[in-house]
């Protein structure tokens, strides 16, 4: 009989296990591809976008981007069946997903229910979810960094644990170069815990840490005052858990009694690296998003301490902590998601560029014109390569931190390899200004984006971005209202002079307005003046031309159109009539 009640609590335990699990798969692929890619998002998934067409993540200036070469190899094989922000992201689910099994098998080396309580408050802690639904490796990161110290742990025990130990250390570091934290805790815990050959796993994370330390320090700020603002910053993300902080230390102190080698395994690289990133010399919420991690574990350890001691008086308390702090209550200050989400986490260090939502019309536009941007990888990942850069400083130190010199010898966009420009083309172009690369230029740059938008128009704009106009002397067709008259982005209409093609009920007044759309409409047309400026209807009078075409005379040879003198406006009749 108590066999049987024995098995019945581990399936019980197994169940609850699987629909954790299921939970957290459900929020983090709800509307997965609805909210667009923050910038470094964008650049990871055209890193990825490189890889299938390639086979390696060098871009088109032909720059290799080595970061995360596991996570973005990972990444590419998601993208095969097709390339967009649902597959780009899908990696970080079952990355996230592993994470709440980890902190489950971390927890069950503490308490009975640790594990489940563990699982639980992992797989719905908001940093949690919304990390796990980015195309970008800082859930890989968190997920490795930890369960490296895991298996370093379950090493002492049994020494094979080294080998998995050691090839999620390589991976971590693979990800993030702060994974050399890990280095000193796995050369100290196999010297003093494993014996004979086994010892010899130290040699690896020593050789990292030679290669590596140096150039992790080199990324501090080396200001004082620099890391307690940061510190402050970073605290200031914490106000809306402070319960949970509360809990953390009671809950590290009374896991330091029960696993004291496993809970300074975890705590102290932790704190380590959460110190070293106050000293960085750019701020940004992602840095330190991994020590989530301990403090929903160690919060949920006390949990299950208490519920281990009082039974089931505790079950309203945690079901009250699970649902209270929820989005369920507090749909802008949560701390747990129990409502599935389809949004991007609202960090003012994670700046997005919204492309999604620009009208189609406007899409094709930009494709078949003169396109410039200052962050690239997020407009060719929605609409294309640009054809130039502009140069900015993406943190803000520096003057210009996008370009660099190809092979030719020509200062390009790292990213998308197109030219960096520093005057203005002579040609209609479209500027695609980004509200987080604006607010990053000096003085000089401010000065040369206001000539670049000078005599411009802003066609599309959102929070995010504004899309410039800037065609001079020519102008966009953005209605066709007959087979000889079109109307402007600017609202203007244009009366074509010298032709003359039927009236609306008239026949063949439809084959000419649409063809004349086939030829216009939705493109950029130079506009010629001959006398007059407008007539008594107040349209321009004008000689039409795209790139290849006279489009008065178009009309004339092909039949949709006859020849029709006006007034003075007739230059070019002779040459329309042939």
């Amino acid at each position: 009989m108590k066999k049987a009640i024995k098995s019945i609590k581990k399936n019980y335990e197994f169940y609850g296990l699987i629909a954790i699990l299921a939970f957290a798969f459900f929020l983090r692929v709800y509307n997965l591809g609805n909210a667009g890619l923050w910038i470094d998002e964008s650049t990871s998934a055209v890193a990825a976008r490189m890889i299938t067409q390639h086979g390696f993540p060098r871009f088109d200036s032909g720059l290799l981007y080595s970061r995360a070469y596991f996570f973005h190899y990972f990444q590419a094989f998601f993208l095969l069946p097709g390339s967009n922000d649902f597959t780009a992201r899908f990696p970080s689910v079952i990355f996230g997903l592993l994470t709440v099994l980890l902190a489950y098998f971390i927890g069950k080396e503490y308490s009975k229910s640790g594990g489940i309580l563990c699982a639980l408050f992992t797989s719905v802690f908001y940093l949690e979810v919304f990390y796990s639904r980015q195309a970008r490796f800082y859930q890989l990161f968190q997920l490795l960094f930890f369960a490296s110290l895991y298996f370093l742990h379950k090493s002492k025990e049994n020494p094979k644990w080294l080998y998995p130990a050691t090839i999620s250390f390589i991976l971590c570091l693979d990800t993030q170069i702060a994974g050399i934290i890990l280095a000193p805790f796995f050369i100290i815990h196999i010297l003093m815990y494993n014996k004979k050959y086994y010892r010899l796993f130290s040699i690896i994370p020593a050789g990292y840490l030679i290669k590596y330390f140096i150039p992790a320090k080199s990324l501090s700020a080396g200001s004082e005052a620099e890391a307690i603002n940061y510190a402050s910053q970073y605290f200031d993300f914490t106000r809306n858990m402070y319960y949970l902080l509360i809990l953390f230390i009671p809950g590290v102190i009374w896991s330091f009694i029960k696993k004291k080698r496993l809970t300074v395994l975890i705590i102290l690289p932790s704190l380590i690296m959460l110190l070293g990133i106050f000293t960085l010399q750019t701020f940004a919420l992602r840095y330190a998003y991994f020590f989530a991690f301990p403090i929903v574990l160690y919060a949920s350890l006390l949990l299950a301490f208490l519920y281990d001691q009082l039974g089931k008086h505790m079950i309203a308390a945690i079901v009250l902590l699970l649902i209270f702090p929820s989005n369920l209550i507090y749909p802008y200050t949560y701390v747990n998601v129990i409502k599935p989400i389809d949004y991007n986490y609202k960090d003012y260090s994670a700046p997005a560029i919204d492309l999604k939502e620009i009208p189609e019309p406007i899409v094709q536009t930009l494709k078949e014109s003169t396109v410039i941007t200052y962050f690239s990888s997020t407009y060719e990942w929605y609409i294309g390569k640009p054809d130039f850069a502009i140069g900015f400083s993406m943190n803000g130190i520096g003057d210009d931190q996008i370009s660099m010199t190809n092979e030719k010898g020509e200062k390009v966009d790292k990213y998308s390899g197109a030219f960096i420009l520093t005057d203005i083309p002579d040609k209609p172009y479209y500027l695609i200004a980004d509200a987080f690369s604006v607010s990053k230029l000096k003085p000089e740059q401010q000065a040369l984006h206001n000539n670049f938008t000078e005599n411009c128009i802003i066609i599309y704009e959102n929070p995010t971005v504004k899309i410039w106009e800037c065609l001079g002397d020519y102008a966009r067709v953005t209605r066709v209202i007959d087979g000889d008259t079109f109307e402007l982005s600017n609202g203007e209409k244009v009366r074509m002079i010298c032709i003359d093609t039927p009236e609306q009920g008239e026949e063949g007044y439809e084959e000419a307005k649409a063809y004349l759309e086939s030829l216009v409409l939705n493109k950029i047309v130079r506009l010629e003046k001959d006398v007059s400026e407008k007539d008594k209807y107040n349209r321009l009078l004008r000689y039409v031309y795209t790139e290849d075409l006279f489009v008065n005379k178009e009309l004339v040879e092909e039949g949709y159109a006859e020849v029709f003198r006006y007034g003075e406006d007739v230059k070019r009749c002779g040459e329309i009539e042939g």
